[in-house]
């Protein structure tokens, strides 16, 4: 009997690829918006907050195009409850 690893996964789903997912598609939503290269490891999510790490200035801007960066972010299913 073959095993492959797909299968093993499929039975033992990894919780860390979904938070690298939101990590990832939030980064590039930012990045998106602003024009400005965001990582993944300037975003943390925790129930429905994320947190950048980012200067004060690219929050501001950011801030001022939330409902973009909301709707973005509702296409690939993910809720943003609030950004800091």
């Amino acid at each position: 009997m073959e095993i492959s690893i797909r299968d093993i996964l499929a039975r033992k789903p990894n919780p860390g690829l979904r938070e690298m997912h939101l990590r990832h598609t939030v980064a590039e939503a930012v990045t998106e918006l602003l024009g400005v290269q965001v990582t993944p490891s300037q975003v943390e999510h925790t129930d429905g907050r994320f947190v950048l790490k980012v200067p004060p200035v690219m929050k501001s801007a950011l801030l001022l195009r939330m409902d973009e960066l909301k709707s973005r972010l509702k296409e690939d299913g993910i809720e943003v409850g609030e950004l800091r």
